[in-house]
């Protein structure tokens, strides 16, 4: 087992891939993400395969699209007879170790993961509401409906505190020897709201943001499906809300730092090289086309960072052709000579990491919509620079954007680039079948329904959730 790479997968919530220094972005201070970054290899058009938390976790560990796990909402789970990334791995003599947030449902709470050293944040099990109810005031902070309720700068909130514990949990292991190879995933909540950082970085961000305040872009389209998702708040607090994950996601960066180093010198101890991949499951609107979270198909919520660095990763290279975070599992298995699970959706980086940009490349991101009492399923199609955006039955709104010349997407370019149009329609229509996906969708929610009927009768003991205590509850200092 010594030729085996250890493996660290740190898995964020919520971070948008434009938030990182790197990335272009001139106010955001990631030191440790710019350095890992320099070290390894950027994927700097890297999608969620669907722009919500538990779809795009179960799609990364499956490596297959919500249209095949059939999981479009926040319930809902990989079927414990579907192997993913970590069985192929667990199968080679690897450790498969979670530490943190993974956001399962039901009694399957490992899915490959061989032990959990520290347990999750919210819900475990469908139906059940003590997680929620621990929340008390700051419920419903953990959503887009309410995530103005509580903002600002402080040491402790739900998510800052979880963290800290996660992180924590995550060194005391890597401090620790073990004689099998590991592959260790660290879930953490941030960036994910509420939005409230460390006060510190909170105010320096503030005061940043109000000196230069710049009107957003304009888009030259009507939203039109997602119109009823706009929240018209007042600048001042667009703002605050922003200086609060600008002050988050500096302190994930810190974060990031410790887990690298501790990574770092158990390899030294043990004198080998691992694969250290940063990734978060989706991205955050933040207030662009006044829209707030997740689940749309933007760029702002579907695009996330990823790098991959370590033991033979080409250094300081930069990937621009799009991937999906999906691909993370079969690369793993690529470079540890393990069995791939049948069907898969995603594939393999080897070849990206060898040779850079892949032009054929094509990534499909996936969301579900509702209008009315009508289930409205949406695709992605980034090939190249291009973009199509298509909610079924929806095709008088569709949207296409060059990416290269309109990295904002403010300009639609469906009048303009017939063929462009044409070519990505035809990608979509090869794997998409929205009827299909409307049928199966419905069907999986009416199983949902019951078991979250049983959760609430039943209340099954969750053993591996953080019980959130009062401190965590604390308002934010500064507002």
């Amino acid at each position: 087992m010594n030729n085996k790479h250890d493996i660290l997968i740190f898995l964020s919530d919520q971070h948008r891939g434009d938030f990182i220094h790197y990335a272009g972005n001139p106010v955001i201070r990631t030191p440790n993400l710019d350095r890992i970054a320099a070290d390894g290899t950027v994927f700097t058009s890297a999608y969620s395969p669907c722009p919500l938390c538990v779809p795009a976790r179960t799609s990364l560990l499956s490596g297959q699209l919500a249209m095949h796990t059939e999981v479009y909402t926040n319930h809902g789970a990989i079927r414990s007879d579907n192997a993913t990334f970590l069985h192929s791995l667990g199968a080679e003599g690897y450790e498969t170790v979670l530490c943190g947030r993974m956001h399962f449902e039901g009694p399957d709470q490992r899915h490959g993961f061989s032990k959990r050293i520290f347990g999750d944040l919210l819900q475990l099990y469908p139906g059940q509401e003590d997680a929620y109810n621990e929340l008390k005031y700051y419920r419903p902070t953990i959503s887009e409906n309410g995530c103005s309720k509580i903002y600002g700068g402080g040491d402790h909130s739900p998510t800052l505190d979880y963290d800290r514990l996660v992180i924590n949990a995550a060194l005391d292991y890597l401090n620790e020897e073990h004689e099998k190879p590991q592959c260790i995933v660290v879930g953490v909540y941030a960036p994910h709201f509420p939005f409230v950082g460390p006060t510190d970085l909170y105010e320096y961000y503030l005061d940043i943001l109000e000196k230069n305040d710049k009107k957003d872009p304009v888009f030259d389209y009507d939203l039109g499906i997602l119109n009823p998702r706009q929240q018209i708040y007042e600048r001042s607090q667009v703002l605050r809300m922003r200086a609060a994950y600008y002050a988050m996601v500096e302190n994930l960066d810190m974060q990031i730092g410790k887990v690298k180093k501790a990574f770092d010198e158990y390899e030294k101890r043990r004198g080998a090289s691992g694969i250290f991949i940063y990734t978060s499951d989706h991205g955050e609107s933040l207030g662009d086309r006044n829209m707030y979270a997740k689940k749309t198909l933007f760029d702002n919520a579907a695009r996330v960072p990823l790098v991959i660095n370590g033991d033979g990763i080409k250094k300081g290279q930069i990937v621009s052709s799009p991937v999906s975070i999906m691909d993370i599992g079969p690369t793993l298995c690529d470079m540890e000579n393990c069995m791939k699970a049948p069907d898969l959706d995603a594939y393999s980086l080897k070849d990206e990491l060898e040779n850079g940009n892949n032009p054929s490349r094509v990534v499909f991101s996936e969301c579900m919509e509702k209008k009315g009492e009508q289930f409205v399923p949406g695709i992605m199609v980034r090939k190249g620079d291009y973009k199509l955006i298509w909610y079924y039955d929806h095709e008088d709104e569709m949207l296409l954007f060059n990416l290269k010349d309109d990295k904002k997407e403010t300009h639609n370019l469906i009048s303009v680039e017939p063929d462009i149009l044409e070519d990505l329609m035809s990608e979509a229509k090869r794997i998409w079948n929205p009827e299909h996906i409307i049928k199966i969708h419905e069907n999986r929610l009416a199983h949902i329904q019951i078991l979250m009927k049983w959760g609430k009768s039943v209340h099954p003991v969750e053993t591996e959730r953080w019980h959130i205590p009062a401190s965590s509850l604390a308002m934010p200092e500064k507002v």
